[in-house]
């Protein structure tokens, strides 16, 4: 399906509205074709994530009016969320007090919220974190995302942790981390790329 997405041309284009973002899922799912089945209960359905250039968690407002919009006019849209989890507290409140994130409910194929946050966790020391993603916010860093994962955990959010699977980084010890941090699952992303010493 040709969906009709495009990155935003870099020229000071403002970003998308709650509003427009809304239209374009709308628009996606409406021009699903027969042939295109989501299964007689979407469980075909990858869902929609939100994910770009720039953290999502930036814009967390439109990111909650946008689920809130699209739950107005269609039953049972899985959203994620994928975000490095460098945001402030306002942020997270933001989110948690929105009402779109499921948390914790038996039945969540039913309702249009944002099922899963992923948040990329690429070292479990706060060195090679700052050396991996080199943050561009002066004060905020390895301390921050793990807060923000386990305050997600703590309000009942499904929170997947992933980590490229680098050579100078221990999986293992990443993994470790989500899981103590309240992480409900774990991925590893495939490391291509050169040799790192």
């Amino acid at each position: 399906v040709d969906t009709g997405f495009e990155p935003l041309p870099d020229d000071g284009t403002e970003d998308p509205t709650a509003d427009e973002l809304a239209s374009l899922v709308d628009e996606f799912y409406a021009a699903r074709t027969s042939t295109e089945s989501l299964g007689s209960m979407g469980e075909s359905d990858g869902g929609v994530v939100f994910q770009g250039e720039g953290d999502p968690m930036s814009a967390a407002g439109v990111v909650a009016d946008t689920v809130r919009l699209v739950a107005e006019r269609r039953n049972g849209i899985a959203f994620r969320l994928n975000t490095l989890g460098l945001c402030g507290a306002d942020d997270i409140e933001l989110l948690l007090s929105s009402g779109v994130l499921a948390r914790g409910d038996a039945d969540q194929r039913r309702e249009t919220r944002i099922a899963t946050v992923s948040v990329f966790l690429p070292a479990a020391n706060p060195n090679k974190y700052k050396e991996l993603l080199q943050p561009k916010i002066d004060g905020i860093g390895f301390g921050d995302v793990c807060s923000f994962v386990a305050r997600l955990a703590e309000a009942g959010v499904d929170v997947e942790c992933t980590a490229v699977a680098r050579p100078d980084v221990n999986v293992g010890e990443v993994k470790a981390l989500a899981m103590s941090l309240g992480a409900t699952s774990f991925r590893t992303r495939s490391w291509i790329g050169p040799s790192v010493e």
